[in-house]
């Protein structure tokens, strides 16, 4: 799973590449065509309207194919790596940790509980009705992971846990996925 930076970087590099590609047709068509179109800024021409459509859809499928080769987001490829979904550290949900004893008390209050013993997180309630999910059947990323990058587990799973080895950041869950993003 990326980062952040990792997503930024990717989305500079393949918008710079659609750019170039889609210069490098048209400036193929103003070849073909005798030179004589200058996208259609010297005189209005039809010789430089065909080079300003060449361009658009060139550069148009190239994002397109960017995006889906390389799983961006579009807003962070339209804006070459400016705008970058948050960590999931950032996104998470703060849920009460508790130990096993109080756990009763702590979910009549709040949908979802990490359930300690002894200071180790040993599983999650509020999944299933009247039963602990285990720790080990859990989900769980670091913190630093992008957002976006949760789509294909949220897909299958009704929470990941925002994780950085012992130390819990909180929960995402699939409401809060399609809700904020």
């Amino acid at each position: 799973m990326r980062r952040p930076g990792q997503l930024r970087s990717a989305a500079w590099w393949g918008a710079l590449a659609s750019l170039a590609f889609a210069l490098l047709v048209s400036f193929v068509v103003f070849l073909l065509l005798g030179r004589g179109g200058r996208l259609g800024f010297a005189a209005f021409n039809p010789a430089g309207l065909v080079e300003g459509v060449t361009f658009l859809l060139a550069y148009s499928w190239a994002l397109i194919y960017v995006r889906s080769s390389l799983r961006l987001p579009s807003p962070t490829l339209l804006s070459f790596g400016l705008l970058v979904p948050r960590a999931a550290g950032r996104a998470a949900a703060a849920v009460p940790q508790v130990d096993a004893g109080e756990v009763v008390h702590t979910l009549a209050e709040n949908r979802v509980v990490i359930v300690r013993q002894r200071g180790v997180p040993v599983g999650v309630t509020g999944l299933r009705r009247d039963s602990i999910t285990s720790w080990e059947e859990l989900v769980k990323v670091p913190s630093s992971v992008a957002v976006t990058e949760l789509r294909h587990v949220l897909a299958h799973e009704q929470l990941v846990v925002v994780a950085d080895g012992e130390t819990v950041h909180g929960v995402i869950t699939q409401e809060m996925y399609l809700a904020r993003l």
